[in-house]
């Protein structure tokens, strides 16, 4: 089921006007551990509201929010809400963490495998291929089955490979491990994205966006550090156990804290509850309206819209080339670090990975340059009142950064 079946199946629920919350009185909560596990989070004011229609196949009931709803994410407490977006930023951290650990192991595992710098350098390019493949397989299938359960699953799969990466099987063993790690670590990223949009409002959003964006940034930062200086001291298999440990610690986190906070899952979960409780007819106010498709159509859209978003929007298409030089030049540095900091200057790979420190310091002197733009953002979406706000109001941001990446792509060369 989709909320917005003409964007990018990236399971963002933005249809801000079918989740609001009544301000008149103050919202009811719920415990988390009901949350976590009542997946239709229906209650006497649920049972008992008055929905449009008479309950037959003709004019079936049509479930919405009800007036301060407790299941409805926007209405959830703001403890909870910043708990639910710290622990989806450690998800992310964990995959972008591995992504980048495993550099400090390129020289051990040259000197264990007897193999050459490219062949394990191929580790990380596997690994960020994986990135590519699995939101093709996650984005659609969280909108089915919501994002809770995907997770739980892919996640899961992801410590399993990530564990397995500990074993002596060989050096294409290994990069098949890595490809499969990067491609079910890729859930959380795809997907916590969507959560945040799911339980803030657009005009809360941005600061909660800078700080989610922090962790998958700061991970790849931190990587080389700790996986240098533990390969030096403990060995190869020490770092990629590290990976998995902090991997499925993250894991079983976000089990206990993170609750299904996809709108149209939870609306279709609960039309379903009433409709078997009452014996009425009972439909989402999603599929009323024509936004729930069947699984197949979800899977196809997925994997068709993305080609054609490239194809036929040139904001798409040269929004994502930008975005795809920036992780190509990061990563394209985890590869050259340990060559010219490694082997040309005889650096150990915990030294070598120091020199990573400079890109987290650039990641966390981002967050106030956000803060500082979205004020000014905030400013804009008052002058426009109810209309919508143009993307392109978003982009100075990326203006800045096109400036100074380049500059600093020529003072590493220098």
């Amino acid at each position: 089921m989709s909320s917005r079946p003409d964007l990018p199946s990236s399971c963002m629920s933005d249809d801000e006007t079918l989740r609001q919350k009544t301000p008149e009185s103050k919202p009811r909560h719920s415990s988390l551990v009901k949350l976590l596990f009542d997946r239709t989070r229906v209650d006497q004011a649920v049972e008992n509201h008055n929905y449009p229609g008479s309950g037959s196949f003709e004019d079936p009931f049509v479930v919405s929010w009800v007036p301060d709803d407790t299941g409805n994410p926007l209405n959830w407490p703001k403890w909870l809400k910043w708990t639910i977006t710290m622990v989806s930023a450690a998800t992310c951290f964990a995959v972008a963490f591995s992504s980048s650990a495993y550099t400090g192991t390129i020289v051990p595992l040259m000197i264990h495998f007897k193999a050459s710098h490219t062949l394990i350098t191929a580790g990380v390019s596997l690994y960020v291929l994986g990135f590519a493949v699995g939101p093709l397989l996650w984005a659609p299938l969280c909108e089915i089955y919501g994002r809770q359960i995907i997770f739980v699953i892919s996640y899961g799969l992801y410590v399993v490979f990530s564990a397995a990466c500990t074993a002596d099987n060989g050096v294409a063993t290994l990069l098949v491990l890595r490809f499969f790690c990067g491609t079910f670590g890729s859930s959380p990223l795809t997907n916590a994205g969507g959560v945040i949009s799911d339980i803030f409002n657009a005009d809360e959003r941005a600061i909660a966006m800078a700080f989610f964006s922090l962790a998958p940034a700061l991970g790849p930062s931190l990587g080389p550090f700790i996986g240098g200086y533990l390969s030096d001291g403990q060995g190869w298999r020490w770092v990629m156990g590290l990976m998995a440990i902090v991997a499925g610690f993250f894991w079983v986190l976000d089990m206990c804290c993170a609750p299904e906070t996809y709108a149209p899952y939870i609306l279709q979960n609960r039309a379903d509850f009433l409709s078997k409780k009452t014996g009425k007819v009972y439909i989402s106010i999603y599929e009323h309206q024509g936004k729930a498709d069947p699984p197949a159509v979800v899977l196809k859209k997925a994997l068709i819209r993305p080609w054609q978003l490239l194809c036929f929007e040139p904001i798409v298409l040269l929004l994502s080339i930008y975005v795809a030089i920036l992780f190509g030049t990061l990563y394209m540095l985890f590869g050259a670090y340990p060559v010219v900091f490694q082997l040309e200057r005889g650096w150990s790979a915990g030294k070598g990975g120091l020199a990573f420190l400079g890109v987290a310091v650039g990641m966390i002197s981002a967050i106030p340059t956000i803060g500082l733009i979205n004020i000014w953002y905030m400013k804009v979406t008052k002058r426009f009142g109810n209309e919508p706000v143009p993307p392109e109001y978003r982009l100075p941001g990326c203006m800045l950064g096109g400036i100074c990446v380049p500059a600093g792509m020529f003072w590493f060369a220098w």
